[in-house]
C-alpha cells in the first residue's frame, strides 16, 4: 500500500502547511522587495550624500559637554 493512501491527513497538514509558507513568503516580498528604489537613485544624488561637506552630528551641543 503506498504511503500517500495510508496517511491522506498528513499529506494534507503539509500540503496546507507550504502554501501557507509560500503565501507568507510572497506578502514578504510584495512588502520589502517589489518597489526597488534604484530607479530613484542615480550617481549624481549617491556622490552628494557620500561626499557633502556637511558633519553628520555637529560639534559643541548641550550633550556633547555632559560627562
Amino acid at each position: 500500500m503506498p504511503l500517500i493512501s495510508r496517511r491522506p491527513r498528513l499529506l494534507r497538514e503539509i500540503i496546507l502547511v507550504l502554501a501557507a509558507k509560500f503565501v507568507a513568503l510572497f506578502v514578504i516580498w510584495s512588502v520589502w522587495f517589489a518597489h526597488p528604489q534604484s530607479s530613484q537613485i542615480d550617481v549624481e544624488r549617491v556622490r552628494d550624500a557620500l561626499y557633502s561637506s556637511q558633519p553628520a552630528i555637529k560639534e559643541g551641543t548641550a550633550r556633547d559637554a555632559q560627562p
